[in-house]
């Protein structure tokens, strides 16, 4: 989602119930009074300035009840086809959003207008006369074998920071954690005696312990016994010893990559993971539990993608004009 330059909500003392901009700032009370992480409320708090900022533009009504299905219809469809959002200079806001971003818009507005209809400060929902826009469906791309080898083989040396980007490439490979919650784990989190990490900020807040395969223990091992040297808690460290963070573990994975001559992200770890788990004969429903997700529906979408995959092998050695006698 983009950034644009518009102040942040702020929570004032008073809030009135027929400004839709003080409503959204009492959401956004709510919603930390209520322990939503950080990042989901930030995410909210995005959304929200960008769809008051667009209805000031356009001089929508400001009262709650005022706005309708053909309001919220017009934002989506600015969202989708605008090659200039938000007025901004930023690169990322010159073409159109996707449709995934366009679907996250969706779902945080209908959050906070369900909160309206719930906390009776709207007698109707315009979310009630709309659609979900139907999300891209695309195949989940995964490293193969040897592009894993060779992005292992970028960090085989034996000094210490090869020794701590084998142990985190390691561990994205077979844990399957996203970024931040590696970036997030500290040395108590870890049992290496067990092969086990505790996620402890894992999405929605919900903590989840998972299993360290023989190699990336041994990975971890290295790095944590010999080559750690910090009195920081936090498990990952950079080159001062302060926590490596998410930028920066996104920034070493890219360049691991480029130096492997591939293309890799954060992110195509955990599906790389998450297709191996799948193709080695793991079940959904332990794959949901690791991945921490909360429902089964991203964990589909692996196992389309790795039926995708397979019909693929399938054909290579099945293709009808390829076997005929020709």
């Amino acid at each position: 989602m983009e950034k644009q330059p518009v102040d942040r909500l702020t929570i004032q003392n008073t809030v009135s119930l027929n400004d839709i901009e003080s409503l959204a700032q009492g959401y956004i009370l709510n919603c930390r009074c209520e322990a939503k992480s950080p990042k989901t409320i930030a995410i909210y708090e995005l959304v929200l300035r960008n769809f008051l900022w667009f209805c000031h533009q356009n001089h929508y009504p400001t009262e709650p009840n005022s706005i309708n299905a053909d309001h919220i219809r017009e934002f989506l469809w600015y969202l989708s086809s605008s090659t200039n959002r938000w007025g901004t200079a930023n690169p990322r806001t010159k073409k159109p959003a996707s449709k995934t971003t366009v679907g996250d818009y969706h779902r945080s507005l209908r959050t906070f207008f369900k909160w309206l209809e719930r906390e009776q400060l709207i007698s109707d929902n315009p979310f009630n006369h709309l659609k979900t826009p139907k999300p891209d469906k695309k195949i989940i791309q995964a490293l193969t074998p040897n592009e894993v080898k060779k992005l292992l083989k970028t960090c085989s040396g034996k000094n210490a920071f090869d020794t701590r980007n084998k142990a985190i490439i390691s561990i994205l490979l077979d844990c399957g954690l996203r970024i931040s919650e590696l970036a997030g784990l500290t040395l108590e989190d870890v049992s290496l005696n067990n092969g086990t990490l505790l996620v402890k900020n894992g999405k929605g807040g919900k903590q989840r312990t998972v299993r360290i395969g023989t190699q990336a223990q041994k990975a971890l091992w290295r790095y944590v016994s010999i080559y750690r040297k910090s009195r920081s808690k936090q498990l990952f460290l950079n080159r001062i010893g302060e926590p490596l963070d998410v930028v920066g573990m996104t920034i070493l994975i890219r360049r691991l990559g480029d130096k492997a001559k591939i293309k890799v992200h954060p992110h195509k770890l955990r599906h790389t993971f998450a297709i191996s788990f799948l193709r080695a004969g793991g079940d959904a429903f332990s794959l949901q539990y690791l991945l921490g997700h909360s429902t089964l529906q991203m964990t589909q979408r692996y196992l389309q993608s790795l039926n995708a995959d397979d019909a693929i092998n399938a054909h290579r050695k099945f293709s009808p004009l390829d076997n005929m006698q020709m």
